[in-house]
Order: C-alpha cells, then structure tokens, then sequence
C-alpha cells in the first residue's frame, strides 16, 4: 500500500481504529440556537461518514445548560434523540468507522463585551461542571459512541484552568498542581462513568500563542499528566484564545480566532504545511521518554496524503487530525487509500470557514459548487471545483 502507516491500525483500550485518520471537531453552526440537532448536522456527517475516515470527533457536544451560539449541545436527555441520528446515520454509511463526541464547556461571553474568567467560578461552579461531563459521557454510551473526548484547548473553561494566565489562588490555580486539578476531576467523572474498555481523549493547545500564555514547555508538562492518569490520547492542537481576540463589531461576542492566536489554530495560505506538528512531535517525545505509550494527534494544515504519511513514519504524531481538508474533500480518506490522491479536492487554507465560525454563521467550504452549503457532492472531484478564496496576487500552494 502507498501510505502504509497512514492505514494501519491502532487500538485503544481494545477498540481498534482502523486507520490513523481521525477527523477532529469543527463547529458547524448547524444546530439550533438551543442546541437541538438539525437535518443539515445529520447530512454533513452522513457525507464525512462515507469517506474511508478511521475516526470522526463530533462537534463539540456543549455540556452546560444554556444557549450555545448554534453549537450542539449535550446538557440534558433531551438531545440524546439527535446525536444517536447522527450516529446511526454514519455507522450505515461505514460500520467500521468510529465514533466520538468532543464534550466542551464553555466561559460565558456577551454580545457586550462580557468575559468570564476561571477566577469568577465558585467551588459550586466547579462542582456542577465537573457532574455535568459527567452526566455527558452516561450520554455517550447511550447513544453508541465509540469514544469520548474532552475539551481542554482553545475557548474552553478546562484550557483556561490548565493556562497560566489562570489567576486563582485557590486549590484551583497558583501552581500546576491546582491549575490541573479541575481536568484531573473531569477526567475522573468521565471514566468512573465509561469504565475502562472505553476510550477517553482529550484536547490541548501545544501553544497558547499568547502573550503570558502556555508555551510548549507547559504542555509537554500537562501531557504527561494526563498520560499518568491513563488517558487514552491527546489531541494536539493551538491557539484560539478569547483574550487575544480584537474588539468586535457591535453586538457581536468576542471572536478567539480573530487574532494571532486565532490564526495559529487554523494556519492559513500564509503558513507552511503542517505548521503545528513540532508542537505534537514535541509532546510526543516527552511523554514517551517519561515511559507512556499515549497516542498523539497532531493537527493544521495538513492537506495531503504523502505530508501525513511522512509525518507518521517519522514518529511525530500516532495520528494525523484532519478538519478543513476533510470539510474540503470528505472522501479525503478513500482517494488517498485506493490511489486516487490527485482527486484529492486540496484545502486552500483560505480559512472561509474558520471566519464563519467566528461570525456565528454557517460553516461550509468556498471551494464548494455554488449553492452547496452542507457538505461537498457525490461524486466530487478537482475540476467540479470552484476556486479558492484567496487575497488577490497569492496561490493556494
């Protein structure tokens, strides 16, 4: 086979993930201002399902009660009726395909500016959040997922607890210890709840990319951490931090992806493939030499089947995490499989769709046909389309 590694499998806690692709968590803004589960999240995954992917991460399934900006949310038995449809639908388009949720939680911001901080939560706070996950992963084993994985980068509250920029001095912040000690707890609820034949993952920036922020030297720290307590992988990824974000327009929320650290997330056209992957490689590295066989997803601008093969044969990552290229191409996976990597319909890191995001708007590809706004066609090739959305003067490679 061309890309060996790439299709090999790995098994975790007995389930065994047929290949190394995993596709990770990307907002689709789908669901209802509530919540609730809509036919066009159904649809987009039931695509994503049909592309030879090893693994698919849902979007975050947000686990507080209250509205969610469009995000799917997991707070209550209300929603277990959508998210089971959404697993249902993609287990007939691949039985072997697996399949997680990512479980967020989530500071509240404002339309007026408003910021919540780690300092303004009360042990109360802290005790719901920590039941909530937990009432969230009974949940996932309701609905058939295959995996959990938990929130610990980006906007999330959990990535502001781990975060240096966490100012409490109580036993939830001051020192590593306390800043990990609201994930270490989170952790501990999800497991005692999915057992131990049931994977659990979780997500970290590799960088913080902001000013008194985490850098590389802490997460190296906070992976092996989380390797001790016997967490099955982690997630690599960067950036996107509230407090780097610009003012925004009026009435709308402050935007985590529009900053400098926002764009070390998502690299665009700007940065070279696979702009991230040191951070994994890094990680990786450190925890094996602590002993742990902890798998490593690595993530961001990787677009092409021979990148993600040289990044495993070379040990930097245990998986290769994809989000734009497989919203660009769902049938990613499959092409490259059987051969077909020139039909590949290539991301163009234009970030189209991270802008959405950030908009609160509907998430959908600029290289999709005109009119396509939920996931690419069937079949669905280079010259079928449209051309990236880039700055005038500048190439998508």
């Amino acid at each position: 086979m061309k890309f060996e590694k790439l299709f090999s499998p790995l098994t975790l806690r007995g389930v065994t993930f047929k290949n190394r692709l995993m596709g990770v968590p990307f907002v689709s803004g789908f669901a209802t201002e509530d919540g609730t589960v809509t036919e066009e999240n159904i649809e987009r995954y039931k695509r994503e399902a049909m592309g030879g992917m090893g693994s698919i991460t849902i979007e975050p399934g947000v686990v507080l009660p209250s509205r969610s900006s469009h995000n799917i949310r997991f707070s209550d038995d209300s929603y277990i009726p959508g998210v089971r449809e959404i697993v249902d639908i993609m287990r007939e388009q691949d039985p072997d395909l697996k399949i997680g949720m990512q479980l967020s939680h989530f500071l509240k911001t404002s339309r007026k500016g408003y910021i919540q901080k780690v300092e303004d939560l009360t042990d109360d706070d802290i005790k719901n959040m920590i039941q909530w996950f937990a009432d969230a992963a009974g949940r996932a084993l309701t609905v058939g997922l295959d995996y959990v994985e938990i929130h610990n980068a980006h906007t999330s509250t959990l990535c502001s607890f781990l975060s240096i920029l966490n100012k409490r001095t109580d036993a939830y912040g001051a020192t590593l210890e306390g800043r990990f000690k609201a994930p270490t707890q989170v952790y501990q609820a999800v497991r005692e709840v999915v057992g131990d034949k049931f994977p659990v993952g979780v997500r970290i920036c590799g960088a913080e990319f902001l000013r008194g922020g985490n850098t590389l030297l802490q997460s190296t720290r906070i992976a092996r951490r989380f390797a001790e307590l016997g967490v099955d992988y982690v997630s690599v990824s960067a950036g996107d931090k509230i407090e780097d974000a610009p003012v925004p327009p009026e009435g709308y929320p402050p935007d985590g992806t529009a900053g400098y650290s926002g764009e070390r997330m998502s690299p665009s056209w700007i940065y070279p493939d696979g702009a991230n992957v040191y951070l994994a490689e890094a990680i990786r590295k450190f925890v094996r030499d602590a002993g742990h066989e902890m798998a490593i997803v690595t993530a961001g601008k990787i677009r092409m089947p021979q990148h993600a093969e040289e990044i495993l044969q070379q040990e930097k990552a245990d998986f290769i995490g994809l989000a734009r290229a497989i919203l660009a191409d769902p049938d990613w996976a499959k092409k490259a499989q059987e051969g077909r990597e020139k039909e590949i319909v290539k991301c163009a890191a234009c970030n189209w769709c991270v802008e959405a995001d950030g908009r609160l708007e509907q998430v959908y590809c600029s290289r999709w046909p005109e009119g396509c706004k939920v996931a690419a066609p069937v079949p669905w090739l280079p010259k079928d389309a449209r051309p990236a959305q880039l700055p005038k003067g500048t190439a998508a490679d």
